[in-house]
């Protein structure tokens, strides 16, 4: 199993565009924020927790990711503990892994009904035996929003974007408040879905209305991102992508190997220059 920087693909970056529709920014929206992705978001939040309900395949998705973060971020120089932003952190069900790895770690999200989901997850699992929730907590709030306060100007040692960038309202503003958090040298790590047919196939008609993996609706096959497009708002950002490599979820025993095709779910390492 492929989980640190050496097995990952390396990619040649050029200056692509993304489709206009997608991200160019609005100078009107005060944050990334999608009202719709929220709501949506909002009606599921009792059900983060349960690693055999309409997450399950996002708990499954650890045993990897948690891996690929900790070992990349061990590699460079950090505080210690290491401080980590979780954007998108939804219920806690990565940052709280995390967390039990050394980190210090801040979830954020967005949908108020996932942080409180997230806070009762805290108060559900015997955490203060171990330190953890000494270094975990959460927050509702925008990444742009949190961008502007002081504390978090130094930067972070990591930030983790986890299937969320497909589910903003503006792709560019998403990301480059990704890169603001991350101070000179971090890593950036973001998993989502490309936008191509199979994954139409595989991600939405399969996985939501087939064999039910995840809810129905819970994607909007139009916001994928591709590599290439979220390395070029990676670039933009100010932020150099290191590697690229695919994911493959495997319904029958719950679990995910990386592969070398991204025509579905994918990684991307990125550090900030």
């Amino acid at each position: 199993m492929l989980n640190t920087l050496n097995g990952l693909k390396y990619i040649r970056l050029t200056k692509i565009r993304c489709p206009q529709k997608r991200c160019q920014s609005n100078a009107v929206s005060a944050s990334s924020i999608d009202s719709d992705e929220v709501e949506k978001f909002g009606k599921l939040s009792s059900e983060w927790a349960d690693e055999l309900g309409s997450f399950h395949a996002l708990h499954s998705l650890n045993r990897i990711r948690v891996p690929w973060i900790v070992e990349n971020v061990n590699k460079i120089k950090r505080t210690n503990p290491p401080r980590l932003v979780d954007v998108g952190s939804g219920g806690g069900l990565l940052s709280i892994p995390l967390a039990k790895c050394g980190f210090d770690v801040t979830g954020i999200d967005a949908t108020q009904r996932a942080v409180e989901a997230a806070n009762r997850s805290l108060e559900a699992k015997p955490l203060n035996l171990s330190g953890v929730s000494e270094r975990l907590r959460f927050q509702h709030t925008s990444v742009e929003e949190f961008c502007q306060r002081a504390e978090n100007k130094s930067g972070y040692d990591a930030v983790v974007g986890s299937e969320i960038v497909e589910h903003v309202a503006d792709l560019n503003r998403f990301v480059n408040s990704l890169a603001e958090l991350a101070r000179p040298g971090a890593p950036l790590f973001i998993t989502t879905i490309n936008r191509t047919m199979m994954s139409k196939l595989t991600a939405i008609w399969l996985a939501e209305n087939v064999m039910k993996i995840v809810p129905a609706g819970v994607h909007n096959w139009e916001k994928f991102v591709t590599p290439e497009e979220l390395s070029a708002v990676l670039f933009d950002s100010g932020c150099s992508v290191v590697a690229t490599q695919g994911i493959m979820y495997h319904p029958v025993g719950n679990h995910w190997t990386w592969i070398n095709s991204t025509q579905c779910n994918y990684a991307i390492l990125a550090v900030k220059n």
